[in-house]
């Protein structure tokens, strides 16, 4: 069991990233689609993990857009928080937090700084990006690991964005043609790998434990592309995950779609991540 410990968590961790760059996608349209006149507020969705029924993961996540802010054009911030819970948390401790901040202008989402802390296993490692010029990205990695140094020396997450930052580009685009779309080139502090994204089609979600929603809603699929920073042996044992589904759906009356169903799919299986708790 605890051979497997470092991989498994590292899967989670590009897991929990991955899930917190696909929820930004309705948060960044909560905000983004009212009107120019009413100030924006920060908005707060919860959601319960959960792989063959046990909960096993949680999730938080808040974002804030300025006064007027539509898709295309102005800033927004982001801040979210995961970590492991129940039982599996004994078994694997994992948390993490992650804030980002740029600048969304022509559908395009120019990433400022980018900001993840986790802890594995009791082990903490801190990674601040900072985007410059021309793609240009610093890497300012605590302690520096070997991944951040390669990552540097190569240059390999330069002309990239954070998981956060490229789901918010994805909103724009969502908001002006209707589909989930594109394909984001992301490094995420450790790891460089394509997230490609495809719309596929309407489903009815029935509710689950705590469900916050259900009924009809928009599925996006998700297939992440390992390119950089994923050692041989943690990558052939699939525990990074292999594809990812997200539920859209009108939740909240009057403002648009917003994530209130993820689900991630590893080496032990589907997790699934639902919507419990909307907070203004």
């Amino acid at each position: 069991m605890r051979y497997f410990s470092k991989p498994l968590l590292a899967g989670i961790g590009v897991l929990s990233l991955t899930i917190m760059g696909l929820t930004i996608v309705g948060l960044t349209a909560l905000t983004a689609g009212t009107a120019p006149a009413r100030a924006a507020r920060p908005v707060t969705l919860t959601y319960a993990g959960y792989m063959a029924g046990l909960p096993v993961f949680s999730l938080k996540t808040t974002v804030t857009l300025p006064t007027g802010a539509v898709p295309g054009n102005g800033g927004y911030s982001i801040a979210a928080d995961a970590q492991t819970a129940g039982n599996f948390r004994m078994l694997y401790p994992y948390q993490a937090s992650v804030s980002a901040n740029g600048a969304l202008a022509n559908q395009k989402a120019a990433p400022r700084q980018f900001r993840s802390v986790s802890q594995i296993m009791g082990k903490q490692e801190a990674v601040t990006l900072t985007y410059g010029a021309a793609g240009k990205v610093g890497i300012n990695a605590q302690p520096l690991t070997r991944q951040a140094q390669e990552a540097a020396a190569q240059g390999f997450a330069n002309g990239t964005m954070d998981p956060a930052s490229a789901i918010v580009a994805l909103v724009a685009s969502f908001a002006k043609t209707h589909q989930c779309q594109g394909t984001y080139k992301l490094f995420d502090g450790v790891r460089r790998y394509d997230l490609k994204l495809a719309q596929a089609g309407y489903v009815d979600l029935n509710p689950l434990q705590q469900s916050y929603y259900d009924g009809s809603a928009t599925e996006c699929r998700a297939e992440p592309q390992l390119l950089q920073g994923f050692s041989a042996v943690a990558a052939q044992s699939q525990f990074y995950p292999q594809s990812a589904r997200l539920w859209l759906a009108p939740a909240i009356e009057g403002l648009p779609a917003i994530p209130v169903r993820i689900e991630a799919q590893n080496a032990l299986g589907p997790m699934v991540l639902d919507l419990i708790a909307v907070q203004f």
